[in-house]
């Protein structure tokens, strides 16, 4: 069972047996493929296509070792060849790239003969690895690239011919692309031996992320959630929360503007396995408040999923987060995480942000290091240390990375990561109440509030809106 595509150079596959089992190549370029399998079992080939990206699914009573090989073979036709006898349908979506429009596989269903309905998804099982110094971890067969100025599609199919890179996905707005190397590349080589490409800008590992834990709060009795207020106004400022999820819950879902999961962005967001993204959001809202005293009305808030459920992130995932929440709020961008890790492609999401107009604002890290943490030590974001009543709790980082210090705990929980969201809630209610404010006003207005200490106090935070809306 086949679709139409455009006429490319069809190769027929080449049959021949093998005891040995192993898929020695594997590249898609578009819909041209490369492979070569031996005794290879059909769900373990059809993880070559899932960890491209290509969302697979197979009847689990599709049963047989394939072996075979095509090189330049049109896809379908060898796709012919490599599953019979069973039906197959594939999916195709023509997308923009940041050197020109790409036709990519996105879906492949293999079932018997009138069993379409019993198919099941394939999962993907990306492995991490980690830098010999132990400082960095970063995805498998995974790399971030970035072409220079002039460059051409041509440049692009050239590279992944030199490399066998497969495409999985590009962020047009940022101009880079995630691409899958064969079985057994040596990432960090591949990275180094790039920097003295003429046509590529950047190259980098997918470096991976945690989120942070939420640290208990010692003492007192937990905040107990607001009812959520809706802002006046026809545009309301919200708050982008770039972290591991949204929870179920009536009274946030009121003030959810918008909703993506940038780990599976074909799926709505629902879920929070890891708890630390609903936190955030609730105080990003003004749900819940440090001081249990909320000003003024509530701030909606644009929730991006950029953490998995297993509570890691990786460079790509994050970026699109960030695009994500640049079309979707105009409002600060909340960043309750980092890591001593700097990335680049990640560096350069965030100065996209910045220069939309979007105060970004980010966690220095509940290790008392000193060391610079990231997002927060990049130019232009306002890092952001806790405060444990009127000194900087033992837990918080601090450095000259570190730009203001807000109350740390809340929501039975503590750590920077709260008075993060707590700080961005607070710049957002600022931009609702002074409309022709600027990002570099509101976080100027911020600092001269916390004055010389850094301080965002009660007080202080009361002394800011003292003199009411614009």
């Amino acid at each position: 069972m086949r679709t139409l595509l455009n006429a490319a150079v069809f190769v027929l596959c080449l049959c021949a047996l093998s005891l040995q089992s192993a898929v020695l190549e594997f590249r898609l370029d578009q819909n041209i493929l490369w492979l070569t399998a031996e005794d290879e079992p059909l769900p373990r080939l059809l993880e070559r296509f899932a960890a491209a990206g290509i969302e697979v699914q197979i009847d689990p009573a599709a049963q047989k070792n394939i072996t075979g090989s095509c090189r330049a073979a049109d896809v379908e036709g060898a796709l012919d060849e490599l599953l019979s006898p069973y039906d197959y349908l594939l999916d195709w979506r023509r997308e923009p790239s940041p050197l020109g429009d790409l036709t990519r596989l996105t879906g492949i269903r293999v079932f018997r003969k009138g069993h379409a309905e019993s198919v099941q998804p394939l999962r993907n099982e990306r492995r991490i690895e980690t830098s010999f110094d132990g400082k960095s971890r970063f995805m498998a067969r995974e790399i971030l690239v970035g072409f220079g100025a002039g460059s051409s599609i041509e440049n692009l199919r050239a590279f992944l011919a030199r490399t066998g890179g497969t495409i999985i996905e590009a962020n047009q707005k940022l101009g880079v692309y995630r691409i899958l190397l064969p079985e057994g590349s040596n990432v960090l080589d591949l990275v180094a031996q790039l920097g003295n490409e003429p046509s590529i800008a950047l190259a980098e590992p997918n470096y991976v992320y945690d989120a942070p834990k939420l640290l208990p709060a010692g003492g007192g009795t937990p905040s107990v959630p607001a009812q959520w207020n809706a802002p006046s106004g026809d545009r309301p400022i919200a708050v982008a929360v770039l972290d591991t999820g949204l929870a179920p819950d009536d009274n946030l879902n009121r003030a959810v503007l918008s909703a993506f999961d940038a780990t599976h962005p074909d799926k709505q967001l629902t879920t929070d396995s890891v708890g630390h993204g609903t936190l955030m959001a609730r105080l990003a809202a003004g749900l819940v408040d440090p001081y249990a005293a909320p000003v003024g009305e509530g701030i909606p808030v644009v929730a991006v999923k950029a953490f998995a459920d297993d509570g890691g992130a990786d460079a790509f995932t994050l970026m699109n987060a960030m695009t994500y929440a640049v079309q979707k709020s105009s409002g600060p961008i909340s960043l309750s995480w980092g890591s001593e890790t700097p990335s680049k492609f990640v560096e350069a999401a965030v100065q996209y942000a910045i220069a939309q107009g979007r105060p970004v604002f980010a966690a220095v890290g509940n290790a008392n290091t000193g060391k610079p943490m990231y997002p927060a030590a990049y130019p232009g974001v306002i890092g952001i240390a806790a405060s444990n009543g009127d000194k900087l709790a033992d837990y918080s980082n601090r450095g000259d990375f570190v730009d203001l210090i807000g109350p740390g705990s809340a929501g039975g929980s503590q750590g920077t990561s709260v008075a993060t969201a707590y700080v961005a809630h607070i710049a957002a209610l600022y931009m609702q109440h002074h409309p022709k404010a600027t990002a570099a006003d509101t976080v100027a207005a911020l600092k001269k509030a916390a004055g010389p200490t850094g301080f965002l106090t009660e007080a202080s935070v009361k002394q800011l809106f003292a003199a009411g809306p614009e």
